[in-house]
């Protein structure tokens, strides 16, 4: 007998996944990958998408240990990096499950166990986590006196990339190299996120990292056709009601018919992903139409307009991708990103994956 009736789903093209990473490689050929899978990847389900990009990719890289161990748990066998804080509690996880470390303190080398792999972290203009450059020699002199740990990276991380043409990102690139020469033995240095490597033709050093890149966006207003969106979020139409002119709509009545019409009550809300703030400014797809949101965003409901037009209970529903608005119209009508859009969605909603 069923047990689980979700009402709504995220359709992942596992497939446009990895087309998103061969088209970078083709667009910067020579360099390792590293896939970052943070936050469940970004909502497309951290393990699932790491074991279809396992042969596509050289390292994975999580935000936390606790990601780290999910993903091992999942089977994935490539190098894992941790870009969080390592911890006495957390030390000894990098040991069993094989993750290796971001070591951004100096308190670091001594919480870490014998054996353990990690990447040193600068910061270049971040601010937020990292080693000053001005401390380069300090923190190389911190590395040989520790040889019980491994070496494996050197990072840093862009702040400004996610458009081209800025000139605090050329900066930090350029402060990264400086932080380089003081460590040219270690053996992959990299540096470019989605911005960076979407954006700019830096030499991106030994590896560059994707996360939104491959899922089929780049990380700021700029829009790249050559980048396919992964996510399709769907649901049904749960009912349809004919109504007078001067029906009011949802908390706070911040929206009223004109006119008698159809308004149809579709089964998503803020409690699946949907910001409150797109309230009366999102727009959906039902039977190849947009109609548009109206009312305040609920936590289990939206409200669309349908105008004199009726359609019949249970209609597929686009709310996000596909032939709908996607990310990009999202995070712009809601004053947000496309991170936050993808990483809203919440447990409720299915995922259904295919790979063709």
């Amino acid at each position: 007998m069923k047990n689980h009736f979700p009402n709504s789903y995220a359709e992942i093209e596992l497939n446009k996944i990895v087309g998103n990473i061969q088209t970078l490689k083709e667009r910067i050929p020579g360099k390792k990958v590293l896939a970052v899978v943070k936050c469940d990847a970004y909502r497309h389900g951290a393990v699932r998408v790491s074991k279809h990009l396992e042969d596509h990719v050289d390292w994975f890289a999580v935000a936390t240990v606790d990601e780290g161990i999910q993903l091992r748990m999942g089977g994935v066998k490539k190098p894992v990096l941790v870009f969080g804080v390592p911890t006495y509690e957390s030390a000894a996880a990098f040991q069993t499950h094989n993750l290796t470390a971001t070591i951004s303190h100096k308190t670091h080398f001594d919480i870490l166990m014998d054996g353990t792999g990690y990447h040193i972290n600068f910061d270049t203009g971040m601010g937020r986590l990292g080693f000053e450059p001005e401390a380069a020699d300090d923190v190389r002199q911190l590395a040989v006196m520790n040889q019980r740990l491994i070496c494996k990276g050197i990072y840093s991380h862009f702040a400004t990339a996610d458009d081209p043409d800025d000139q605090f990102a050329i900066k930090q690139h350029d402060r990264f190299k400086e932080v380089l020469t003081r460590f040219e033995e270690v053996p992959l240095k990299h540096m470019s996120n989605t911005g960076a490597a979407t954006n700019y033709n830096f030499d991106h050093f030994d590896m560059f990292r994707v996360g939104l890149a491959m899922l089929g966006y780049n990380s700021g207003t700029t829009r790249h056709e050559w980048l396919k969106p992964a996510l399709t979020w769907k649901t049904k139409v749960a009912q349809i009601r004919h109504v007078g002119k001067g029906k009011r709509v949802s908390y706070g009545s911040t929206w009223t018919s004109e006119e008698e019409g159809y308004l149809a009550t579709i089964p998503t809300g803020y409690g699946d992903g949907i910001p409150r703030s797109l309230s009366n400014k999102l727009e959906v797809l039902i039977n190849g139409k947009m109609y548009r949101q109206v009312g305040n965003v609920t936590m289990d409901y939206i409200m669309v307009w349908l105008g004199k037009e009726e359609v019949p209970v249970e209609s597929e529903v686009t709310l996000l991708g596909g032939d709908a608005w996607n990310a990009y119209d999202w995070s712009e009508k809601a004053g947000t990103n496309t991170h936050e859009i993808l990483t809203n969605l919440t447990g409720r909603v299915e995922k259904v994956y295919s790979d063709y």
